[in-house]
């Protein structure tokens, strides 16, 4: 739901300049020294859901990572409304050959029917990039989170990093995360680098099955 405005978010923290304001035909935004504030007022962006309300943005900035914290205000998309923050670091090493996103959260959604989805923790996106033989290049997925819904609890927590050849493989090849559902927990192994759609998933009383990812 709030991919809505992040693009939004992100245009305005790039081109963003201290104490001055910029004005869209149907968001506005104040700039300060710390950060930027924007009020929405009934904009559809590529035909999609009316938003309004406003939210604030701080930022932090150094010599290999930016960063900035939204802060949502009963901003509502449609007939949603979205409360709490959201944090995201971006972070490039010196050498330029890799890149990660840092994302915290701590957020949630009213639904048109008055029900709530909760989500909090951390995800963590990198790219390493193979300069002699791009095709090679990878992602690299880590974090926990945990989301609340429908009255169950999901967690999600990436024990060893998932990793993936981003060009030539459709499913994470290594890593294994733990699937927990109202305290009932399953493991899933990705498997040693191969490329494939393959993974074993443990259960609570040890038992293994081989899955197909393809098939989930």
């Amino acid at each position: 739901y709030s991919s809505a405005v992040d693009d939004i978010i992100t245009d305005l923290f790039q081109n963003g300049e201290s104490s001055k304001s910029s004005k869209n035909d149907c968001y506005a935004a104040e700039y300060s020294d710390t950060g930027y504030s924007v009020t929405f007022d009934n904009c559809s962006f590529d035909d999609g859901e009316i938003i309004n309300g406003s939210l604030v943005v701080t930022y932090k900035e150094g010599e290999e990572s930016s960063a900035f914290t939204a802060t949502y205000n009963n901003l509502t998309v449609g007939d949603i409304a979205i409360n709490g923050t959201r944090s995201f670091t971006i972070n490039s090493s010196s050498e330029g050959n890799d890149i990660s996103f840092d994302i915290v959260s701590d957020m949630s959604v009213k639904l048109a029917d008055g029900s709530i989805i909760e989500e909090m923790g951390s995800k963590n996106f990198t790219f390493v990039f193979d300069s002699e033989n791009f095709e090679e290049s990878v992602l690299i997925i880590d974090g926990d989170w945990t989301v609340k819904a429908d009255g169950n609890t999901y967690t999600v927590n990436i024990t060893s990093p998932l990793r993936t050849n981003f060009f030539n493989c459709e499913h994470a090849s290594e890593g294994v995360m733990s699937l927990n559902k109202n305290g009932l927990a399953v493991t899933i192994d990705f498997g040693d680098g191969t490329c494939d759609d393959v993974a074993d998933m443990t259960y609570p009383d040890g038992t293994v099955e081989e899955i197909k990812l393809g098939d989930i």
